[in-house]
């Protein structure tokens, strides 16, 4: 019997989450488990006024999102040709929060993602969301570090 029967592989769509897939797609395939494949869009900025932001914002909204979605659908086509039994989510809010509340609903014994290896200010500023999903998470996460800086 397989350790895992469902992985997780949140994505950023950056040069951290590269090698991160790989790896997921890697043990995915050795396993035969499910690959779900996660993007988790930010919320807007808060330094709108209140009342309705413009509608140039909002098409800048609708044009992130419609470029999320392709890109998350271009990486499961990816992940299907490789041979493994995938599926896409799409979500936005906190990529911490999202990505904790994908793996319990997924039932996932295994979450598989890429860090940025920020430290220092950098961190203090931007936080780790692998540092907390590793924390707060019910199931083992694999951390993969990019190569390059």
């Amino acid at each position: 019997m397989s350790p895992f029967r469902s992985i997780l592989h949140p994505t950023d769509f950056s040069r951290a989450s590269a090698p991160a897939l790989r790896r997921a797609v890697a043990l995915a395939s050795a396993y035969r488990a499910p690959l779900l494949i996660l993007h988790v869009m930010t919320p807007p900025s808060p330094f709108i006024d209140e009342g309705a932001p413009p509608s140039s914002y909002l098409e800048l909204l609708a044009l992130a999102r419609r470029s999320a979605k392709r890109r998350l659908a271009a990486v499961l086509a990816r992940v299907r040709r490789a041979g493994v039994r995938a599926r896409s989510s799409f979500t936005e809010g906190l990529p911490g929060d999202e990505i904790l509340r994908a793996a319990r609903r997924a039932r996932a014994d295994l979450i598989v993602m890429g860090t940025h290896g920020r430290t220092g200010l950098s961190r203090a500023f931007m936080g780790s969301v692998a540092d907390r999903v590793v924390r707060e998470s019910r199931c083992p996460v694999l951390t993969v570090r990019s190569h390059g800086r």
